[in-house]
């Protein structure tokens, strides 16, 4: 498992594991850390509910996103 980590105030990145239209109901591939800071598995993959259901991983980026958080 591949982890990244960035700053709350970096949600403009757009990252899909953080997109509501990533399916992912139980949140397993994000994680919040003291500071404001947050983790998430880069490599995990999941539907795009936008994109015609396709699988991407949690790094990948779209015009789409929506935080869910």
């Amino acid at each position: 498992m591949s982890k990244g980590k960035f700053y709350a105030g970096d949600f403009r990145l757009g990252y899909c594991a953080f997109c509501k239209h990533w399916y992912d109901p139980t949140n397993s591939a994000i994680k919040p850390l003291p500071g404001n800071w947050w983790e998430f598995d880069r490599e995990k993959e999941a539907r795009c509910m936008k994109s015609v259901g396709l699988k991407t991983k949690g790094r990948h980026t779209c015009n789409k996103f929506e935080l869910k958080i």
